[in-house]
């Protein structure tokens, strides 16, 4: 099994950009390991808590205008526009044992209400998996990467990594966790993926535009499906079917994402009225993110009722195949 570590030679720090050249490749259904660093040589913890190698990261890594470090790309071998990357997230395994939150003015859902920066460390129990958010309260680690994402269409330039697009980025969905699988449209030969944002908990919404903060490593599969590429990012989780689309606006957001669940029903054999109904009465709509430029929303279908679907999404794993 391959592992690629984050150094400055092998992270994007802020930007998504097709232009970046490999910096790994593997075959189409190969694992590899892939660790990522969310921290600054200037936390205030101790020394030996820093991600080995952070500074150096900090100093000589490219820089975008965004404010995330991303491991890679990963060259998938075979893979051109057209195709559909799956990513099987086989495990992931927190790092640090801290998080960290920012509070900035100007950002997040209530800008004007925080006149200065504060960042909140916390101390995460790796052991037990718990993190202290508050004095007294303590939730647990629900552990996922932020930022999945393949090159984004050429045409598009270099991007700051804030913005999700149809290509993934910045997608903060906090279901994306431990034995799900993403399908990611293809733009470029390769595919060329990048992980990085480890979250170790978050809630839909993101509402101060931080989760808390921290280094992680997954254990990914990379496969193909040829010749057939999903318009948004698509996701199939332990529980459910999810459809994520994104927009500036989030009522269109919404739509996009509804629209695009019932676009697999209807693949999936329904008719567009059959779909409409199922989408009202079993579907859930959640709001991904509230705060990274284009709002995110994801359409959630029971995955039971996917698999009885009467043509299911053959990309759907088979019970336990990802546990």
């Amino acid at each position: 099994m391959k592992h690629l570590d984050a150094t400055p030679s092998t992270v994007h720090f802020g930007f998504h950009d097709a232009c970046l050249p490999p910096v790994m490749e593997v075959n189409p259904g190969e694992e590899i390991v892939i660790s990522s660093v969310s921290a600054d040589p200037d936390d205030a913890v101790p020394a030996h808590w820093l991600p080995v190698g952070i500074a150096d990261i900090y100093a000589h890594a490219p820089r975008g205008t965004g404010p995330h470090i991303l491991t890679g790309p990963v060259h998938v071998r075979g893979a051109i526009p057209g195709d559909t990357l799956v990513v099987d997230i086989l495990d992931i395994r927190l790092t640090q044992p801290y998080g960290y939150n920012i509070v900035s003015p100007m950002k997040g859902m209530f800008p004007q209400e925080q006149p200065t920066q504060r960042t909140t460390v916390m101390p995460i129990d790796l052991d037990t998996g718990l993190v202290e958010v508050a004095s007294g309260i303590r939730i647990p680690t629900r552990p996922f990467f932020g930022q999945l994402l393949v090159a984004p269409p050429p045409e598009w330039g270099r991007l700051d990594s804030r913005p999700p697009n149809r290509h993934g980025g910045n997608l903060d969905n906090k279901e994306l966790v431990k034995g799900t699988r993403l399908l990611l449209p293809v733009w470029n030969e390769g595919a060329l993926f990048s992980a990085g944002d480890g979250h170790a908990a978050q809630g839909d919404g993101e509402i101060n535009q931080t989760a808390i903060e921290t280094s992680m490593e997954g254990r990914f599969r990379l496969s193909l499906l040829k010749g057939r590429s999903v318009e948004w990012p698509v996701a199939v989780t332990p529980t459910h079917l999810l459809a994520m689309a994104f927009h500036e606006d989030l009522d269109d957001a919404a739509r996009l994402a509804m629209r695009a669940l019932i676009a697999l029903m209807e693949e999936g054999g329904l008719s567009f009225h059959n779909a409409y109904r199922l989408g009202s009465v079993a579907a859930d709509l959640r709001i991904t993110q509230f705060v990274n430029g284009n709002r995110g929303v994801h359409a959630m279908l029971p995955i039971e009722i996917a698999r009885a679907l009467p043509r299911p999404p053959d990309f759907l794993p088979a019970p336990g195949e990802l546990s």
